[in-house]
């Protein structure tokens, strides 16, 4: 019987409670690796560190269902505030990096944030400027900058420690114990592609249980070291990486503070890392990269491609000629306190590619057709739907809850995809993605596998935009490989021939970027503004 096959049970506890577990089972394993500012903690000093963190939050006045709002990149103290904070039953207020003053001020007035613990900023202090010019229209009680301040009415990060340092460590034992498993524990906000954000509640048990279920679906072991490089703010990276990672008592390797490909290829080298996580268009930057060698990767067998479908060309190099056979293939979303389905290591090659795998074994998957609510029966496309360890509600949205989990406690989605027998899952686009053109419907998903195919293809996004005669427009905007020849001429007579002419894109570009988030997403809506005033003005 195989790791991924072997029986697991439902945990019922605190994320502080697996902490100290895996502390008490692996303390002289490493926890985590900063190569640049030379830090390493064992779990030992991990924990020792977080509880002084814990002791300070306390001292400062943070009770149990406090909102914490943490704004920062990917920095050792991020993670160490996040478990702390989940210790002393605070709620994490994730914060984009990238952020802007509208933003920034929405999220902490919606969540309600008193506290906040943030960076100076990514270059020098703007995190710091930008805080102040918006500090008279909020109700915040104290702001902890990481590192050294000198304003008056901030706690710098090393003050903070050495509150927690001098306070009893029992005080924290104490607050341990009164936290329980169904405790909200963070509120992470939604992209907001087509409104404002909304604030998902997420508790203990959810997070816990997707990532003990995820990491034993990868195969993951203490001795494995888990590359991070995906934004923190963000689910992939505060939960499938991070809290997986540690809760098999495994390393988390910090290359850099945002996407910095040189970096990564450096560290997962240096560091022997074994683990890989990313969106395709990340991994794509990675081995697309000049400093890129395959013969570097040769630790690496597992981790996890998510975010966005990935292409079969990826997943082939990837697997077959870098020699990372057993990456895994994710589909997941915050409300439903991260993955949802994934491959097997040992899945086929083209189980990898053309599926998104099965159900992990904590949360059911079915297919429900999106205009009846009826289930569909296999092979047939409908709004994928999944329940078990979803998100508490969007904080204070009711209406906005009510219509995204049904009276069944099934999540609605918003995807389109098919299961097969076997429960393999398909995803074959948004309900809200399709492209209409001229009465037929037409999936971005199915075009873009199409020309992926073709030599010389490093990226493709295809996607649809207004139209006033057809509805709607078809676009394949294209990035291609370092050294390709591949020409626009080539791109569409490729297209003409291997496309069906009521489904084929009528535009084609070369392009060098897609306009992304910071959690490697491509903005596609951003593309159809571009492509509507470009084409059709």
């Amino acid at each position: 019987m195989s790791i991924s096959q072997e029986r697991l049970t439902v945990m019922n506890k605190t994320i502080g409670q697996v902490l100290n577990e895996v502390v008490e089972k692996y303390p002289e394993n490493m926890a985590l690796i900063y190569p640049d500012l030379n830090i390493r903690y064992s779990y030992e000093t991990f924990l020792s560190e977080i509880g002084r963190v814990s002791r300070g939050f306390i001292k400062i006045g943070i009770k149990i269902g406090d909102k914490v709002a943490l704004w920062a990149p990917n920095i050792p103290e991020w993670i160490i505030s996040q478990m702390a904070l989940a210790k002393i039953g605070a709620i994490l207020v994730p914060v984009d990096p990238g952020a802007g003053r509208e933003d920034l001020k929405y999220i902490l007035q919606q969540s309600g944030a008193r506290y906040i613990v943030m960076a100076k900023g990514l270059e020098e202090e703007e995190y710091v400027s930008m805080l102040s010019g918006i500090a008279h229209e909020l109700s915040l009680k104290h702001v902890v900058v990481i590192g050294e301040t000198r304003a008056s009415d901030m706690i710098s990060w090393q003050e903070l420690v050495d509150m927690g340092g001098k306070m009893d460590s029992h005080i924290l034992s104490v607050r341990e114990n009164e936290i329980r498993p169904n405790y909200p524990v963070a509120i992470m906000y939604t992209s907001g592609t087509t409104g404002k954000p909304k604030g998902v509640v997420l508790d203990h048990c959810g997070l816990i249980n997707k990532s003990i279920f995820s990491a034993h679906r990868q195969g993951l072991v203490n001795q494995d070291r888990l590359c991070l490089f995906f934004p923190l703010f963000h689910m992939f990276g505060n939960t499938c990486i991070t809290l997986t990672g540690i809760f098999k008592g495994a390393t988390i390797v910090m290359p850099c503070k945002i996407f910095e490909p040189s970096s990564i290829l450096s560290a997962i080298y240096r560091e022997k890392c074994t683990a890989i996580y990313g969106s395709p268009s990340m991994l794509i930057s990675l081995i697309d990269h000049g400093d890129f060698k395959p013969e570097e990767w040769k630790t690496l067998s597992k981790g996890t491609i998510g975010g966005a479908p990935c292409p079969a060309e990826l997943m082939r190099r990837l697997a077959e000629d870098i020699g990372v056979s057993d990456i895994t293939v994710a589909y997941g979303i915050t409300e439903t306190s991260s993955w949802i389905t994934m491959t097997r290591p040992e899945d086929p090659l083209d189980l990898r590619v053309s599926t998104i795998g099965t159900a992990l074994e904590c949360n059911e998957v079915k297919i429900l057709d999106p205009i009846s609510g009826e289930g569909l029966p296999a092979d047939t496309q409908g709004e994928l739907c999944t329940r078990g360890f979803l998100m508490k509600g969007y904080y204070k949205m009711p209406a906005a809850t009510a219509s995204a989990i049904d009276k069944d406690g099934w999540f609605h989605s918003g995807d389109l995809g098919e299961m097969n027998e076997e429960g393999y899952v398909k995803i074959t686009g948004r309900v809200k993605d399709v492209i209409v053109r001229n009465g037929i419907e037409i999936y971005p998903t199915d075009m873009e596998e199409v020309i992926y195919k073709l030599p010389g293809v490093s990226e493709v996004q295809v996607f649809g935009f207004p139209h006033p005669g057809k509805g709607h427009e078809v676009a394949a905007w294209v990035k291609l490989k370092e050294g390709s020849e591949l020409s626009l001429e080539d791109l569409v007579k490729y297209g003409k021939d291997s496309i069906h002419k009521d489904k084929e894109p009528h535009y084609y570009k070369l392009v060098k970027e897609f306009p992304m988030t910071r959690s490697g997403k491509v903005q596609k809506f951003r593309l159809a503004e571009m492509a509507a005033e470009e084409y059709l003005e």
